[in-house]
């Protein structure tokens, strides 16, 4: 940067301009913050699911369950649920927390081998054998740990939530930001001004005042007025890897919540794309996320109905799913319904900061919801930008160093979340036969330059795809789970060094490392644990107690004058 940081502007607001503005305003109270927002234009706000890391933002900004959760009508998430990606009528599991290896010799190994022995097993049996939530997400009921009983659990880092994304930025408004200090402007911005550098001197807003800072941040949205628009940083397409464009969504009233309101987001595969479910405390919210390119040229739906474009043909097929699933009670209502359209866009620009420019959220880039990393990368760009701005001088190495590591995060999103479509064992459509035939999973990124383990996927895809290995992802904790659900188990463990281990087992021996104690440890947690969760609440009274309608505790003192007046 060309002089100090002192005064940042974040244009647009939403949840990625407010999550911008509460953690700047925290992390640097003596910097004078504005946020300039449309009065007009309204935020995309389907982004309402994410993981455990938002419990890092939370911390940051101090804030409890009790003091958010309510106003955002959030609930409580244990993992993500995938229906149907390997095979109709299968399920498998992304839970949250840490893969409890107690008692094992070789940890995810032992149940490799045990796999390898006994081909019958079933793939959730490896969430069950590592994951102590999993009582839990079969009996849709919450257990907070506070006794420590659930190995590898932590209630206040590991459960994620679903929230309503535009009331959640709202939030930060109100209770954070505003009291901190930020300036929030409702203007529209007409004019980006720039000197021969590249660098934005102001921007002129609708109402004839200009206005200017140090550094600006993009949370414009996909149009990303200043990243794009001003400076032309150019955009990468992750079309290639994510052939999904476009979604269809709606809200969806309860039934019954105690069956409903599951705590977990459940992802279906549909013919040509996929379904999200998502309970809040007061709505379910629903969409359809496909490829447009499969509904072109369609000559007929399946009630014979003729002329509608590619986008009605999506809706109708989603309408359909909405009345034929036996998880949905109130089908019947389906034409009743809202439904709102959005583009989607996966990919990111080449950069998130150029001069004085950081682009956060949808104006840097996406991925699409399937992993809900859209908050997620939110947060990332954030902890990242704080952590250079503490610097004594934000120099071009600090900041070549924030664009390499937002990028190669990026470039992890995509893969991991591409894999849930080229790993699939469905042919049964053209979607699908695309997804699993033809989509390229190649790491060959732009002019930033990264050491060899990130150049080129292809040539890697063997060792990667067989030994869980994958460059650029960045959560390694969740790539296992996803190619054990798609019965890809690792064949050329380079990395695992188990080689001679899965072949003795392959001949039908037991190896040395395999033990006895582990599958009695297996046995004997998921019993006990089963136990634990038969015996507590269920998500939505859980919710109901400790966060939307809290049972007030009598004083302590009138129960002491009720026991001196018995005696």
């Amino acid at each position: 940067m060309r002089k100090p940081i002192e005064r940042i502007i974040i244009a647009g607001g939403g949840s990625a301009g407010w999550m911008s503005a509460a953690m700047l305003s925290k992390q640097f109270p003596d910097m004078q913050i504005a946020l300039v927002e449309s009065p007009d234009i309204p935020t995309v706000g389907v982004g309402e699911s994410t993981l455990g890391t938002i419990n890092s933002f939370m911390d940051a900004l101090g804030l409890t369950d009790t003091d958010w959760m309510k106003e955002c009508d959030a609930t409580y998430k244990f993992g993500i649920k995938f229906t149907d990606f390997y095979e109709k009528g299968e399920a498998f599991y992304y839970p949250f927390g840490i893969k409890d290896t107690q008692n094992t010799q070789q940890g995810l190994t032992d149940w490799y081998v045990k796999k390898t022995l006994n081909p019958e097993t079933p793939n959730n049996d490896f969430y069950e054998s590592f994951y102590s939530v999993m009582p839990l997400i079969y009996k849709n009921k919450v257990y907070d740990n506070a006794d420590g009983q659930l190995p590898g659990f932590s209630f206040g880092s590991d459960v994620a939530y679903h929230m309503d994304a535009t009331k959640f930025g709202n939030y930060l408004r109100d209770k954070i930001c505003l009291p901190n200090g930020v300036v929030h402007v409702k203007e529209d911005i007409e004019e980006v001004l720039m000197d021969a550098e590249e660098y934005i001197t102001g921007l002129k807003l609708s109402n004839g005042d200009t206005i200017d800072a140090d550094l600006y941040l993009d949370c414009t949205g996909f149009k990303s007025m200043l990243l794009k628009g001003a400076l032309n940083v150019p955009y990468d397409s992750f079309r290639d890897v994510l052939k999904n464009d476009y979604a269809w969504h709606c809200h969806l009233p309860y039934d019954d919540k105690e069956v409903e309101m599951e705590n977990v987001t459940n992802c279906t595969a549909y013919d040509n794309g996929w379904i999200w479910n998502i309970p809040l405390y007061n709505r379910i919210g629903t969409g359809y996320v496909y490829d447009s390119k499969m509904y072109l040229n369609k000559p007929e739906f399946d009630d014979g109905s003729v002329g509608l474009t590619d986008h009605e043909y999506a809706l109708e097929d989603f309408k359909k799913y909405l009345k034929n699933t036996d998880y949905m009670h109130f089908a019947k209502n389906v034409d009743d319904l809202e439904f709102k359209h959005i583009k989607i866009e996966n990919g990111c620009h080449r950069t998130a900061w150029k001069t004085n420019v950081v682009g956060v959220g949808l104006a840097y880039g996406f991925i699409e919801p399937l992993e809900s990393t859209g908050l997620l990368s939110v947060q990332e760009v954030l902890l990242r930008l704080c952590e250079t701005l503490h610097k004594p001088i934000v120099n071009r190495v600090y900041k070549d160093q924030f664009n390499i590591v937002n990028r190669q995060i990026m470039n992890g999103f995509r893969n991991f979340v591409g894999y849930h479509f080229t790993l699939s064992g469905r042919r049964d459509t053209e979607y699908w036969r695309q997804c699993t035939e033809w989509v390229r999973m190649d790491a060959t990124v732009d002019d930033l330059k990264y050491d060899d383990v990130h150049t080129n996927m292809a040539e890697m895809a063997n060792r990667m795809l067989q030994s869980h290995d994958l460059p650029g992802d960045p959560y390694m904790g969740g790539v296992p789970d996803i190619f054990v659900g798609m019965n890809n188990l690792p064949a050329n463990p380079t990395q695992l060094g188990v080689l001679e281990n899965l072949l003795i087992a392959r001949n039908g021996e037991v190896p040395e490392m395999f033990s006895q104690q582990t599958q009695d440890y297996w046995d004997q947690k998921k019993q006990y644990i089963d136990m634990l969760a038969e015996d507590a609440p269920s998500h939505y009274q859980y919710l109901k107690d400790t966060i939307y309608e809290p049972v007030e505790v009598e004083d302590s003192g009138d129960i002491e004058e009720i026991e001196d007046e018995s005696e």
